[in-house]
C-alpha cells in the first residue's frame, strides 16, 4: 500500500512540475524559462558545496566538544535536500529548494521534526562516562 502511495505522490509531483513549467513558460517566455532551469543547476551545486562544507565544519566542532550534533545533522540533511531540489529542473522544486535553504524555514522545520520524532532522537548531551558506569568520581586539585 505504501509503495503505491509513493508512486502516486511522485507521479502527481511530476505532473504538477510539468504544468508549472508550461504555465510559467507561457508567462515568462521560452528563453527565460530555459535560462532559469539552466541557471539553477550551478546555483544548487554552489550551495551544496558552500553550505554543505559549513555544516560539516559545525558537525566536526560539536564532535570535538563531545556533543551529539543532532541539529547540525538535520540542518545538513535539509541543505542537501534543498540543493538537490535546485538541481532538479522545475519551478516547484526550485521554490521548495530555496525555502529549505533559508535558515528560519530550517529552524521551524527542525522544531516540527523534533516535536514529531523527539522521543526517537538521542539527547545531545550524553551522560559522563563515570555516571554511566556507576563509578565514584574523585576530583583532585593541583594545590593539594
Amino acid at each position: 500500500m505504501l509503495k503505491w502511495l509513493a508512486i502516486i505522490a511522485f507521479t502527481g509531483f511530476v505532473v504538477l512540475e510539468v504544468m508549472a513549467v508550461l504555465k510559467l513558460g507561457i508567462w515568462l517566455g521560452v528563453g527565460w524559462t530555459i535560462a532559469w532551469m539552466i541557471a539553477t543547476v550551478p546555483a544548487g551545486l554552489l550551495v551544496l558545496r558552500v553550505a554543505g562544507l559549513h555544516a560539516i565544519f559545525r558537525i566536526y566542532k560539536k564532535l570535538r566538544l563531545e556533543v551529539l550534533p543532532t541539529q547540525e545533522l538535520m540542518d545538513m540533511g535539509m541543505i542537501l535536500l534543498g540543493a538537490l531540489m535546485l538541481i532538479l529542473p522545475g519551478f516547484i522544486s526550485d521554490a521548495m529548494g530555496i525555502l529549505l535553504l533559508l535558515p528560519p524555514v530550517r529552524w521551524g522545520l527542525r522544531g516540527c521534526l523534533c516535536m514529531m520524532f523527539g522521543d526517537l532522537l538521542p539527547s545531545p548531551h550524553p551522560p559522563s562516562r563515570a555516571a554511566a558506569s556507576g563509578d565514584e568520581v574523585i576530583e583532585i586539585r593541583a594545590d593539594e
